[in-house]
């Protein structure tokens, strides 16, 4: 894995790790949303930007998870 030159300590790194579960959560139940509602001319449109903002996300929360010591 490529060092990027941060020093956090494992509490900042526990609260920053929540933070991408979180968010990833997040992202999943808007996903099952928008991907469950496509008569609804909004939602179906978001459909893209959400499961884009969805693998981003599980990109951010398999980091933290793989790097948890």
């Amino acid at each position: 894995m490529e060092e990027a030159g941060y020093n956090i300590t494992e509490k900042d790194f526990q609260k920053i790790s929540k933070w991408a579960e979180n968010i990833y959560n997040t992202a999943v139940v808007v996903d099952y949303f928008v991907s469950n509602q496509p008569e609804i001319e909004e939602c179906y449109n978001l459909a893209p930007v959400i499961r884009s903002l969805r693998d981003n996300a599980d990109f951010l929360n398999a980091f933290f998870i793989d790097n948890e010591k």
